[in-house]
């Protein structure tokens, strides 16, 4: 379970918060290349997803499978890539609030 955080979110529109899916969806797996070979990776597959009702809900899922080993812990790249996703998230938030 997702810890819940209090920040105040800026006005949201569907549009949005598709952005903002897209590009976590593209921070989150650059953050993942930068931490294992790209080479090395058979399938890659992270979906962001952004709920918006009384309070904006946030999940990421991820699936990676190597090609070969490369000595990394898997579920520790993926647990890691998702508290950057979530971090990620609450910071553009903030920004966009303060815009």
């Amino acid at each position: 379970m997702n810890p819940v955080f209090e920040i105040g979110l800026p006005e949201l529109s569907a549009s949005d918060l598709e952005q903002l899916t897209e590009e976590c969806e593209t921070a989150i797996t650059q953050h993942i290349f930068d931490k294992i070979p790209k080479k090395s990776i058979s399938e890659l597959t992270v979906t962001c997803i952004l709920d918006f009702d009384k309070t904006l809900e946030f999940e990421v899922q991820l699936d990676l499978e190597q090609e070969y080993d490369t000595g990394h812990s898997l579920d520790d790249i993926l647990e890691e890539a998702s508290r950057f996703g979530t971090e990620w998230l609450e910071k553009r938030l903030a920004e966009m609030k303060t815009q």
